[in-house]
Order: C-alpha cells, then structure tokens, then sequence
C-alpha cells in the first residue's frame, strides 16, 4: 500500500486507487479490443486517481501508449519513466513547447496546418525527426483538421524529411448515443480520410477513433488501437451498465460528529432538511471541496456498516451530514464508503453524477487534491 497526500492520519478522508482493479479493467478493454492496441488516456492527473501511479500500473500490464492532454501533463511521466509513446491530444499550446515535445520524444495530434511549422523547425534545429498523429475533425466541430485540410497536410508531409506521420486519429461526440446516427456517419468520414492518407503513400501504425463509448458499443473496424480513459478507472460512459467493471477509486470518509435530535431540527445551511421524527445525524468531514457536489444533499445516499444512508441538508465545502435513524448507534471515527466498493457494498460513481444531474467523468475528477490518494495492489500484474 502507498500513500500520496496528506495522509489519512490527517483529515480523515481519502481516495482508495486499487491497481489490481485497473488490472482487471484493462484486460476488460483488450477483449473487447480484439488486436487493437491500447492507448490509455491518463489527462487530468487520472481521471483524478493520479497519473504517476496509474501509468506505471498500466505500463507495467502491458498498455502500448498513454495519452495526455498537454506538454505540462507529459514532463511527470517522462520524468517517473515511462517510456512508452505519449500523445498529446491537444497537441502544443505554443510553439515554444515543439523543442521540449521533441526532446521528451512526445507525439503532439496535429489538427491545424500551421502547427506543422513548428514541429519541422523544432526537428530542423535537433537534427531529427518529429513523429506526429494527424487530427481530423470528422463531426466534433472541435479540434481537428477540417476534411478540406487533409490533403495540404498530407502533401505537407510528403515533402518534408523531418515529419513522420504514425497515426491518425478524431474523436466521436455521440458515441453513447447510437440512435442518434452521428457515430456512424463520423465512421464514415473516418474511412474516407483514412483512404486518403493511404493513398497517399501513407501508412499509419496507430489508428484510432474509438473512445470508452465508442469500444463500449464494437470498435470501428479499420482501426489498430482503441483510446480509452473512463473504461480504465471503472466507470460506464453510456450509462447502461452490465459491464462488469470495478471501480478503481474508493471514496472514503470517517464519522466526525454524532448527535441524536430532536423531531423539527433544521441541518445544515439554510435548514432545507428537517427531522420529521427524533434521529442521529451524522457530520463527515467531506464537502464539496473534496468532489462531493453541493447538490448531493438529500438526492444521494453512502454506505454504513453494510447498508446505505441518506445525505441531509446542503453539502458545504467542508462539511456533509448523514441521517442514520433513530435506532442507529453509529459513532464517531467508523468508516463511510462515498462511492466505489467496500466488501459486499457497491456504490456506483455514476449513480452519484446521476444524483446531481453530471457525468461519472466530473466525479472523479472533481476529487480535490487535499483528499490524498491510497493505492492498493502492485504496479505489475497481480
């Protein structure tokens, strides 16, 4: 076990981050991916769950890439050692960043033409060559380059001795959504580019368009490597669920305050909870601060000793209360499960971003940095 944070001998509540977990989802993701490579999205510190430890974990069972959103979010990475491929999904920010990328060996998606400047002047200056994936914006309206790019890019490429085109790549934006007919269309433009690319003399190792979604529902059949994140940390990007996922991030708590009230006692900011009978509340030491939503006050539930409780009144920053009834002897320091899994008791990280009207993706997240990450399991394959 190893900690990162504050530890929980401060604050009593912590992120549990089960590696062995990650393991099991990831063998999840290469059945479903049959052939495919796995490019494992590790933005956003890990979805929260720490990028660090999360990609040793992964690297470690055998995951062929990680994705990143930015130069900044590669430099720990490289710096832990990890040297497997590293895409930058958002490619550089600045142009200044093309002589760092290229140094860190990183691969930046392109998705304008311009961008190509900077990575040739970049490899011109080292000597070498600079190694890219093309972005191309297939119905996102986001980044990418634009269908009518594809061929300037392409001959860009082909005169230049400094470029190495490895990958294509762009992004579905309904893939949870099949009846709305937008994935299959996307697939559609994806083909088509990828028949241009090829056709040009082009032949590009990493291919992907697939995200958690879009594997979730059958990975797009021209494809070499599937970019996955959510799936990964155990959650269900479409909702439906049936997957046989396991949450990788536990979230913790432990009782701070336990008093019994009278029938008509107002909790919590604004008195919006009222006690309809004498009850014992309970105060946890985790707000909104910590990735508990505000809103979670009396449309969620956690786990005690094995069964699940209402949050009453408001969730300030710091601060949640708990009704446990009238009959509960629940006292201070005894442990609550927010989300994840503890023994028999499963409480889903959807069904919270359900609760407050958001997505699992902001959950995690949303998991603020004084809540110190667990990490149970080793880095290899248990």
């Amino acid at each position: 076990m190893m900690a990162v944070g504050a530890g929980v001998a401060g604050r009593p509540t912590w992120a549990e981050i089960d590696l062995r977990a990650l393991h099991s989802n990831l063998a999840w993701v290469r059945r479903h991916a049959g052939e495919r490579r796995v490019l494992a999205v590790v933005k956003a510190d890990a979805y929260g769950h720490g990028a660090v430890a999360v990609s040793r974990a992964l690297v470690a069972a055998g995951c062929e890439a990680l994705a990143v959103t930015s130069v900044e979010e590669a430099r720990p990475l490289r710096g832990a050692g990890l040297d497997v491929p590293l895409l930058l999904l958002q490619g550089l920010h600045a142009p200044e960043e093309a002589d760092e990328a290229l140094r860190l060996d990183l691969v930046p998606a392109v998705g304008r033409l311009d961008a190509l400047d900077s990575l040739e002047a970049a490899a011109e200056r080292a000597g070498r060559c600079f190694a890219l994936q093309l972005k191309v914006d297939t119905g996102m309206a986001r980044l990418g380059l634009a269908l009518d790019q594809v061929t300037p890019a392409l001959e860009r490429l082909t005169k230049s001795d400094r470029l190495e085109l490895v990958g294509l790549m762009s992004h579905l934006a309904d893939a949870d959504d099949l009846a709305s007919g937008t994935p299959s269309a996307q697939r559609a433009r994806f083909s088509a580019v990828l028949a241009q690319v090829r056709a040009a003399g082009f032949a590009p190792a990493w291919i992907h368009l697939d995200n958690s979604a879009g594997l979730a529902h059958g990975p797009t059949s021209e494809t070499t490597a599937v970019r996955v994140g959510l799936l990964l940390y155990g959650a269900d990007p479409t909702l439906e669920g049936g997957f046989g996922l396991d949450p990788v991030m536990n979230l913790y708590t432990r009782v701070l305050h336990a008093k019994n009230v009278p029938k008509g006692t107002r909790v919590g900011y604004g008195g919006c909870f009222e006690a309809s009978e004498p009850t014992r509340i309970l105060t946890l030491p985790i707000g909104y601060a910590d990735g508990l939503p505000r809103a979670a006050g009396g449309r969620f539930s956690v786990g005690v000793r094995g069964r699940r409780v209402p949050l009453v009144g408001r969730v300030s920053m710091d601060l949640a209360a708990v009704d446990v009834g009238p009959a509960c002897d629940v006292e201070v320091g005894e442990e609550i499960l927010v989300f994840g899994r503890r023994k028999e008791l499963v409480i889903p990280v959807e069904e919270l971003a359900s609760a407050v009207g958001t997505i699992p993706y902001e959950i995690l997240v949303g998991v603020g940095p004084r809540v110190p990450r667990i990490y149970v399991g080793s880095y290899g394959v248990d």
